[in-house]
């Protein structure tokens, strides 16, 4: 019976091609989207369980409160804490610190290039089992490892090591290891581990290194086999305890800490500020799995819809099956055979883009570039599709084997499935309605990075070109330049104002502990008149006199409006004159306070900012360019360059480009308009199906309206209107829905655009015209249709 089922299915499946294809296809659809979420979710749990001693490795994070923004959980913790714990507690068997090194761009083998590093504790080696491929660990000073993809991006081998980086902070770090490139299924992601041990013997009275600053570096605890975690965490509010008696914030912030097992990353019930990239939180996994199964969802009421529509072709089948004795199980198993087939199909085509997305520079989906399809994993895949075949077949094959055999050979064009279509119209709309809630979703996304790359930051951005220098010297630069017609002003700076993601801690008093982090850079005096930015109160910084020429910085500071309240200084005006310490022996005076402006991310608030002049941190010139004169200065940069560093390539940029690469999300946003193109194509297909089994059921109307003289524009007119109503229904219900959808998704930008009548306008005006294409040649092919060929006695 079974053999008899699969050949009648095929055969069918064979027959009707076109419908089975869009069968086929719209559950390949929701299938893949479904593979690719519980590819990632098993990823997901699977993180870091290549560790020995997994289950009694910790890492230390911290909650902080304050007045200003409340309470915030960090991944880091104090530096100072590590050392304490390895040292006063024996049921530690191992503390490490793993820090972020800034300025990540290093020199080797005549390449200049940008690498995620790490400096790790000695122990981190030890803690942590990622396999040496070549030489030893870094555990000495000056010593660094690298992966073999960052070996072979230097060198062109892994043989390397005994050869020599330089980093630009750092200086020269001597290679001792290569380590076999990094398994996907870490929460680690880096490409070169430098040794701690190159900042010897820091001042514990130094905050970086203390117990006042907790977002520094992130600290790893291995206990030994009898402790448990609360013996760790009875210390750790002792040590937060005391810690917190001596520290004195600005904002009236306190900390405590506490412990995050390993295997709880990722991944992690909450999320946490100063996350590694690779960290993925419960509520990540159920967003993506939600989106998945509405995907699969929508297939499966394609398939329901598509299959009543040639419920008519059936219907006489099932008549005669009835006839010569079927049970009304044996009728349904028939369809049940057919929906499992199509389902078997979907998985194979669903493998087919599956494959095509693992090649897709995707960075949320790498993980499937190793992703082995073996044999558990196809077990699990054909299982989940074996009953996904089941549930879509299982409503048409209840309705379809519920055929009165007297009923469909009496009136077999007459016959009626779902009276009124009322439930499948409902469909159609829950169709739309996800469809269009998704577009304008993904529309107030494009429209909030657009923002981003054209947003007014509050300073020049126009006609600007910046150049990196790095090491070369920033005032010939500027005196060849400044000789060039067409050039307004030229300015030296230590970051690009959109690029500043690191803060030191600056205090008011020299000894004081009411430290707070602000952004720090060095400029020139010509900084604020190249940048546009206005003056609020004071004066510039002073030109430099001669031994600032020759390198040494000077002692004045701008300040911006946000490092005023930050520092409690009062207003602007108050604030001129008085002093903070960039550390113990570097103190600044306040010259100035400027307007507050947009720098670094335009996802954070505004931050604290001090600009300073140090001419030995100048990494950059940037050139004000006149009107009109952008190439001609651009192509005499190049000169200049050529003549001053003739064996280095020119690094200038206009500074547009440069912010709109950098809100450039074009991957994600291919993603995201891949998956929505499949919801609203399976939601058309569900519509071409409940609009063919209308004309089919109205087809001897047509013909008797066409006998009466009806035309073509009037017939097309009259089935189509139903269907039309249905997708404003459908945009009338997800304006509310897609507004609210997509305000709560920009709420976690400072600086967003709204979800306005364009975006919705838009979104409908696509969803119109495919879906009325869909309608309008449907209907009109059934217009066409010749009258006598319906009208025939059957």
């Amino acid at each position: 019976m079974l053999r008899s089922y699969c050949l009648v299915a095929l055969r069918n499946l064979w027959k009707h091609k076109l419908f089975s294809a869009i069968n086929v296809f719209g559950l390949a659809s929701g299938l893949v989207v479904c593979f690719l979420a519980v590819a990632h979710i098993k990823g997901v749990f699977d993180y870091d369980n290549f560790h020995p001693n997994r289950d009694r490795t910790y890492r230390v994070i911290t909650d902080v409160t304050n007045r200003t923004s409340g309470r915030a959980v960090y991944a880091t913790s104090p530096l100072a804490l590590a050392p304490a714990l390895k040292r006063d507690y024996s049921f530690v068997d191992e503390a490490v610190r793993v820090m972020e090194v800034p300025d990540e761009e290093m020199t080797g083998n005549n390449k200049r290039l940008n690498v995620d590093n790490f400096a790790v504790d000695p122990g981190f080696f030890r803690l942590f089992n990622f396999p040496l491929e070549k030489g030893r660990p870094a555990t000495e000073p000056r010593t660094i490892v690298l992966t073999h993809k960052t070996a072979v991006r230097f060198f062109g081998s892994s043989d390397v090591v005994g050869n020599v980086l330089t980093h630009r902070s750092l200086g020269p770090l001597t290679i001792t290891g290569v380590l076999a490139d990094l398994p996907l299924n870490t929460h680690f992601r880096f490409d070169a581990l430098i040794s701690l041990t190159i900042y010897q013997n820091p001042d514990p009275q130094d905050p970086f290194w203390g117990w006042q600053q907790y977002d520094n570096g992130y600290t790893y605890v291995l206990l030994n086999p009898s402790a448990s975690a609360n013996n760790l965490e009875r210390v750790l509010s002792s040590i937060s305890g005391r810690a917190n008696r001596d520290l004195r914030s600005p904002n009236g912030s306190r900390y405590s800490l506490r412990t995050q097992a390993l295997t709880r990353i990722s991944p992690s019930r909450e999320r946490l500020s100063r996350s590694l990239i690779n960290e993925c939180t419960y509520e990540d996994l159920v967003g993506e799995f939600f989106i998945g199964l509405i995907t699969l969802l929508l297939a499966g009421f394609n398939y329901v819809n598509l299959t009543l529509a040639r419920s008519i072709g059936r219907a006489r089948e099932v008549g005669i099956r009835k006839v010569v004795g079927a049970l009304r199980w044996q009728v349904m198993g028939q369809f049940m055979a057919e929906s499992v087939i199509l389902a078997l199909l979907a998985l194979g085509l669903a493998y087919g883009m599956a494959e095509v997305i693992r090649t897709m520079p995707l960075p949320q989906y790498q993980f499937m570039i190793r992703l082995k399809w073996d044999f558990h994993l196809w077990l699990l895949l054909i299982g989940f599709t074996l009953i996904v075949g089941l549930l879509a077949g299982l409503a048409p094959a209840r309705i379809l084997s519920g055929f009165e055999p007297a009923q469909v050979f009496r009136s077999y064009t007459g016959l009626r499935v779902i009276r009124g279509l009322s439930f499948r119209k409902t469909l159609i709309v829950v169709q739309f309605t996800i469809s269009l809630v998704a577009m304008i979703v993904l529309v107030s996304i494009v429209r909030q990075f657009h923002f981003f790359s054209t947003a007014d930051y509050g300073f020049r951005r126009d006609r600007l070109l910046t150049i990196r220098i790095d090491d070369q010297s920033a005032q010939r630069m500027i005196s060849a330049l400044n000789q060039l017609a067409g050039v307004e002003r030229v300015t030296a700076t230590s970051d690009l104002l959109s690029e500043l993601n690191d803060s030191q801690y600056i205090r008011r008093e020299r000894n004081g502990r009411d430290s707070a982090q602000a952004a720090l850079v060095a400029v020139d005096s010509n900084f604020l008149q190249t940048m546009d930015l206005t003056l609020l109160a004071g004066r510039n910084l002073p030109t430099p006199d001669g031994a600032a020429l020759r390198g040494q910085p000077s002692r004045f500071a701008l300040l911006n409006e946000e490092a005023v309240r930050t520092f409690r200084l009062g207003n602007p005006v108050e604030a001129v004159g008085r002093s903070l310490w960039l550390n113990d022996s570097t103190e600044v005076q306040i010259t100035g306070v400027l307007k507050s402006f947009r720098f670094g991310w335009l996802t954070q608030p505004i931050k604290p900012l001090l600009l300073v002049h140090q001419p030995r941190q100048f990494r950059y010139v940037s050139v004000a360019v006149a009107q009109g004169a952008e190439q001609t200065v651009l192509a005499e940069t190049k000169r200049i360059w050529k003549r001053l560093l003739p064996y280095e390539p020119f690094t200038g940029e206009w500074y547009d480009d440069q912010l709109s690469r950098k809100y450039d999300n074009r991957e994600t946003l291919n993603l995201l308009s891949l998956l929505i193109g499949m919801a609203l194509s399976i939601a058309c297909l569900g519509l071409l199906g409940i609009v063919t089994y209308n004309t089919q059921m109205r087809i001897k109307e047509v013909g008797i309206r066409k006998v009466m003289g009806a035309t073509v524009a009037q017939i097309v007119a009259l089935l189509s209107w139903s269907f039309v109503k249905l997708l404003l229904i459908a945009g009338l219900v997800s304006y509310p829905l897609g507004y609210l959808a997509g305000t709560a998704l920009l709420s976690y930008f400072p600086y967003r655009v709204t979800v306005g009548f364009e975006t919705f306008g838009l979104c409908v005006g696509v969803l119109l015209v495919i879906g009325g294409l869909t309608i309008g040649l449907r209907t009109y092919r059934a217009a066409q249709a010749n009258p006598t060929d319906s009208l025939r006695t059957e």
